[in-house]
């Protein structure tokens, strides 16, 4: 199959299941994506749970009732700060940077809360008397540690403008217990799951309405290939609506890990009839899958030669990423945990994000994101890594910023993963979202043919 043929049967199934490839969004700033529509950013690694996180978010909506509208970012440490963990341990200098991602939405009061202080941001107005009323403010040891700092902090910048906020409920702030995760957990996924559907049909067309407007790169095909760039769409961006969904994934996404030390709470997201999309397939023996030679997490050779003779998995991630990314690589660990041993694919996650492939940052995220054993990292040369995303159709789109001394890159790309046969041919394609048993029928599929 050329590459002009095979790009239109990419573009003929998205078109059929009306809805475009999606793309995320590795933001380098976790937080500002989620504080443009919500007032609390709580990252699953907090220690604070569902019910907790929603008296807080309950405390906040009544703060801005009385005329006092506040958002807050609780950081517990440098990962839930992406790739600006230059400014871990440094809330000040945060809280101004945050401001500005946020400035184009949200110009209020803003809190961020670390460990070791507060940091202040209201666009406009000084931040010496704030920082007079947070240093009485102590913070105490884990995730109620940061809550009890964070309603105490907000109650008192209240009380310095003038707006006296009730004392939280007790009862509620101290609830969270195993008996009521359970509902949290449940309500958490069905959230995840409109998330990802929303992300999917608008996060492209964001990215989409941004591209209409930029000078081609130097990433653009060739004449042979420039009619098979089946990942440019011109529609509307609507980066608000995708900043929603994404937020109430991460926050399903939080509490799911709460609930589950395995890291299995994500199994069942985007399981139900009607929410995944449906691959892209080929028939045995038609569409050879481009070679590569990369490097994994530990500075072994990665090809997908090495694996002729089983199926296998290559999907496109961000290390770095904190949205989209840890979704879709639960829901290819949940494919090798749902399969005997034996007939589990080996996962090659190839990066996306040449900023963010030390070898530290693919490590951190076997731990943070549950990935099994099968998942290898594939990283490489920016010019080399470019050339396998080329092959692939794995578009990758980069914007770099600098904010109060800090550089950002900005990291757009398309989540797809591919499933390779035992012969090394390309026989699905799944865009996002798709399931763990949808993955795992085309692996069994292929595995028997």
């Amino acid at each position: 199959m050329s590459g002009r043929t095979r790009s239109l049967v990419l573009v003929a199934a998205i078109v059929a299941s009306a809805l475009a490839p999606a793309a995320a969004r590795a933001d380098g700033d976790p937080a500002s994506d989620v504080l443009l529509t919500q007032s609390a950013f709580v990252p699953a690694d907090a220690n604070i749970s569902g019910a907790q996180q929603t008296a807080l978010t309950d405390y906040l909506h009544t703060a801005a009732k009385d005329h006092y509208p506040i958002r807050v970012a609780i950081i517990p440490n440098g990962y839930d700060l992406g790739s600006v963990t230059e400014l871990w341990a440094k809330p000040r200098t945060y809280a101004a940077f945050l401001g500005i991602e946020l400035s184009l939405v949200y110009k209020g009061p803003l809190l961020v809360v670390m460990p070791n202080g507060f940091g202040f941001n209201w666009a406009g107005h000084s931040t010496a008397s704030a920082y007079r009323e947070l240093e009485k403010v102590q913070i105490g040891a884990g995730g109620a540690g940061l809550l009890t700092a964070t309603r105490t902090a907000v109650a008192a910048l209240a009380a310095a403008s003038g707006v006296t906020l009730p004392a939280p409920s007790s009862a509620v702030a101290a609830a969270g217990s195993a008996e009521s995760n359970g509902g949290l957990i449940v309500i958490a996924v069905v959230l995840a799951v409109i998330a990802v559907v929303l992300a999917a049909g608008y996060r492209v067309r964001r990215r989409a309405s941004a591209e209409s407007h930029s000078q081609p790169t130097a990433r653009e095909r060739g004449s042979a290939r420039a009619d098979g760039a089946w990942m440019h769409w011109a529609m509307p961006g609507v980066a608000v609506l995708f900043a929603l969904a994404v937020g109430v994934g991460i926050v399903a996404f939080s509490n799911g890990n709460h609930a589950s030390a395995s890291g299995d709470a994500t199994a069942n997201i985007t399981t139900g009839k009607g929410e995944e999309n449906a691959p892209v397939v080929w028939p045995e023996g038609r569409q050879p899958a481009p070679s590569f030679q990369l490097t994994d997490q530990d500075g072994q050779p990665v090809s997908l030669a090495a694996y002729r003779g089983r199926p296998v998995i290559i999907t496109f991630i961000d290390p770095l990423c904190r949205e989209l990314c840890p979704l879709a690589s639960q829901v290819l660990s949940n494919v090798d945990r749902q399969l005997p041993a034996s007939d589990r694919p080996e996962i090659i996650a190839v990066s996306v994000d040449t900023y963010g492939d030390a070898r530290a940052n693919l490590l951190q995220d076997y731990a943070k994101w549950h990935l099994v054993p099968e998942w290898r990292w594939a990283v490489g040369a920016p010019d080399v890594l470019k050339s396998v995303w080329k092959r692939y159709y794995a578009e990758v789109d980069v914007t770099t910023k600098h904010i109060v001394g800090v550089t950002v890159h900005y990291i757009t790309h398309s989540e797809m993963a591919y499933v390779i046969d035992p012969n090394g041919d390309e026989r699905a394609l799944f865009l996002w979202p798709y399931s763990a048993h949808q993955v795992e029928q085309a692996v069994e599929r292929v595995a028997n043919s």
